[in-house]
């Protein structure tokens, strides 16, 4: 049972972390792109080929449209996705009494203290099945885990992190394996191939951080990225947290000056209700949550582990499992939720006044900072409009159409991380599950069609609904995976006033898909030498490429073809020995049985625990 509280706490902190087809080939081009300037398509078969692999797949289309002159482009990335150390003041790094490394990302668990604090009183909760001060216990341990974490009132940090950084070097002088990294995180590489990676820098920042302090390292990056290139500008992409971040920066520099465009990329612009209702305790307590969807949903429904999950919680009566889950809440909320500036950037704006009262102390530097923040937040859409006026370009890509994390009760249409209005800045959204009502008029833009195909949004209520993309069932989290998402934002870092009539080669509305397996399978086959295959297996191997390379041009995504393309890679590089065959037999039989089990008691015996029925020791 003391793993099944670390998983409740790993799942709670995983939530909180948590955003027509275009086929000319890219050609490389570095230095200044000429305005008006065209890229040259290419049908050679061999040539497709040959772009994939300098490409990474990432086939870019600017036919008919104007390229924009070549400025550095700066990725502000999303939460965690940068490693950070706790140090001892002197710049050593602290590690804990086993010699692991204390770190604020990943976050830091110490196993050995909590083990040794819950292990026992919570046995004796199990035997007793009475609380016996157990959530006193877990409060407590969990607020002495995460006591460096932070900020005091008088803003100063409770100790110092030390953020993995690239030293404001643009991507060109980056070794290898910092490369690796950035691209994992944010696979521009069809960007860098065209505009230069000297052009490209990668920000990183604590992402339990001060945002004010955020903003000045980011002022200075950009000072560094316009003097190291010469530019006047320079292109700003903030990515899902980076949206709170680039909120903070706008509104200190209303200008916009030092800016050229700004393209968002799933933002949390208008925070997350999952961090706004953790704090509030706000957890599904439903029957249905507690005992059906926390675990499925958060670790998948067919996968085993969140079945077994469901059974295994019942070994406590019902009360104490709702205990123990919001003493989770409660508690990591008061030891590092609330004490975090870039926590209070994703509290929702009509949730901010009621967690103030309750976390934030009148008249202290940390709440006269969150206080700005919520400002800044206010100001933001006319602080764009103004960016508007000024000619600098705003653009927006944002998912919707999946329900929140199920750890918390909402009907908001989402990626599954941010809530879809936040990311697209006031997009009107049926639930999650359900459509607009079918009387549902659009309210603006009536010359443009902007409700979506599936009639779950009204693009035109959004703040920039000519320049606002939105991908249906998209998952925040893979966001980067999808293809077109990123050859999107390419194109509107590459070109010059781009809207969602620019070209059909990228909708206003589309679908969602995960292109990294095709591509990796589709590498290996380019390395394989037909010669020695026999003719059947070389036609075979053949079609495979030639479909996977047709499928990567396409921008128009089609979520049935993208799964039977890269079934069909892979069944030839399983028959041709290269591929291991997917064993999935026990998954799916385990699936199977702890699926069944966690059903039949749900339906059964009902949504509570083993001993609820029974008469529990005194």
């Amino acid at each position: 049972m003391t793993i099944l509280v670390e998983k409740i706490i790993a799942t709670i902190l995983s939530v909180v972390m948590a955003l027509s087809s275009g086929s000319a080939a890219l050609v490389p081009v570095k230095g200044d792109i000429a305005a008006g300037a065209a890229v040259t398509a290419s049908q050679d078969h061999d040539e497709a080929r040959r772009v994939f692999a300098e490409s990474d797949g990432n086939y870019i289309s600017t036919e008919g449209l104007e390229l924009d002159a070549s400025y550095p482009t700066i990725v502000i990335h999303g939460i965690g996705q940068a490693e950070t150390y706790l140090t001892d003041g002197s710049g050593e790094h602290v590690v804990d009494d086993s010699g692991n490394e204390v770190t604020g990302w990943p976050i830091y668990f110490n196993v050995k203290k909590l083990v040794a604090k819950l292990a026992l009183p919570l046995l004796r909760t199990l035997i007793t099945q009475k609380d016996n001060g157990f959530c006193d216990i877990l409060s407590e341990a969990i607020e002495d885990n995460f006591k460096t974490g932070g900020y005091n009132d008088d803003g100063t940090p409770r100790a110092i992190y030390e953020t993995e950084n690239f030293g404001g070097r643009p991507v060109s002088e980056c070794t290898q394996e910092e490369k690796d990294l950035i691209y994992h995180h944010i696979p521009l590489q069809a960007y860098s191939n065209i505009a230069g990676e000297e052009n490209l820098y990668y920000f990183t920042y604590d992402s339990f951080g001060d945002t004010y302090k955020i903003v000045e390292d980011l002022e200075k990056i950009i000072a560094k990225a316009k003097a190291d290139t010469g530019k006047d500008k320079i292109n700003l992409v903030p990515v899902s947290l980076g949206g709170a971040i680039a909120t903070a920066y706008i509104d200190e520099h209303k200008d916009g000056s030092d800016i050229n465009k700004v393209a968002f990329i799933v933002p949390a612009l208008d925070g997350s209700e999952i961090i706004g209702k953790i704090m509030a305790n706000e957890l599904d307590y439903s029957d249905e949550g507690l005992y059906r969807n926390i675990f499925t949903k958060l670790v998948g429904v067919d996968e085993f582990t969140g079945w077994m999950l469901n059974i295994v919680v019942r070994t406590l009566p019902k009360q104490e499992y709702k205990d123990i889950l919001s003493t989770l809440a409660k508690s990591l909320s008061n030891s590092m939720l609330s004490r975090c500036m870039t926590m209070w950037g994703l509290v929702p704006t009509s949730m901010y006044e009621e967690l103030e009262d309750e976390y934030l102390t009148e008249g202290t530097v940390l709440k006269a900072r969150a206080d700005k923040f919520l400002q800044a937040r206010n100001n933001l859409f006319e602080n764009l409009k103004n960016y508007e006026k000024n000619g600098i370009e705003v653009y927006d890509i944002c998912g919707y159409g999946l329900q929140l994390y199920s750890l918390i009760d909402s009907e908001s249409n989402s990626d599954k991380i941010i809530h879809s209005s936040s990311t697209s800045m006031g997009a009107t959204f049926s639930r999650y599950d359900s459509t607009l009502d079918d009387d549902y008029k659009q309210q603006y833009y009536t010359e443009y069609n902007m409700i979506s195909p599936d009639r779950r949004v009204d693009a035109s209520t959004c703040a920039f609904p000519m320049r606002t993309w939105f991908f249906g069932d998209q998952d925040h989290e893979k966001i980067a995976r999808n293809d077109v998402v990123i050859r999107l934002a390419t194109t509107i870092l590459l070109c010059k006033d781009m809207d969602i009539n620019s070209t059909p080669a990228f909708p206003q509305f589309n679908g969602h898909r995960n292109t990294r397996i095709i591509k990796s399978n589709l590498q290996t086959a380019l390395n394989i030498d037909t010669s020695t295959l026999s003719g059947e297996d070389a036609q075979r191997l053949n079609t495979a490429i030639d479909d996977s390379i047709a499928l990567l041009k396409e921008t128009i995504i089609d979520e049935q073809k993208t799964d039977r393309v890269e079934k069909e890679m892979d069944d030839v590089l399983v028959s041709l020995g290269i591929n291991e065959k997917d064993n999935e037999f026990v998954d799916n039989a385990l699936t199977f049985v702890f699926r069944g089990i966690s059903e039949f008691l749900y339906q059964y015996y009902g949504p509570r625990g083993f001993s609820d029925r029974l008469t529990v020791i005194g």
